[in-house]
């Protein structure tokens, strides 16, 4: 079995790809939260809005499918961990922020990839 750390870059880009053809541009890749001690996969851009992505990879439907792995707890240290973001960053709390999931579902034959624009709705 492979490493698990190997798997969630596998995922993160195989979501990266997936999202620069759909006109998102990469700022930070797995920010880690000091306080928070929460991690944000994918930090993009698309026009003035920051997204935050949070990316779900599963193989051969091993552990359910990926968006049964979203949880409030989840969502709610994204959004923390999005706020430590933006101070670190020195950016203001007006930006424009959005907060998004990749869920990548892998079988032996086929990938099925999704894109959850607002994970908050």
């Amino acid at each position: 079995m492979a490493n698990k750390k190997i798997i969630g870059n596998l995922g993160e880009d195989i979501a990266l790809k997936y999202l620069e053809g759909l006109g998102y541009t990469l700022l930070e890749r797995n920010f880690k939260g000091k306080k928070t001690r929460g991690e944000i996969d994918l930090v993009m851009t698309k026009g003035v809005v920051i997204v935050f992505i949070e990316v779900k990879y599963r193989r051969q439907g091993s552990f359910g499918y990926a968006a049964c792995s979203i949880s409030d707890r989840k969502k709610k240290k994204l959004y923390e961990t999005a706020e430590e973001y933006l101070i670190e960053k020195g950016l203001s709390f007006n930006q424009k922020c959005s907060f998004g999931a990749v869920l990548i579902d892998d079988t032996h034959y086929n990938r099925e990839i999704s894109f959850i624009e607002d994970i908050f709705i």
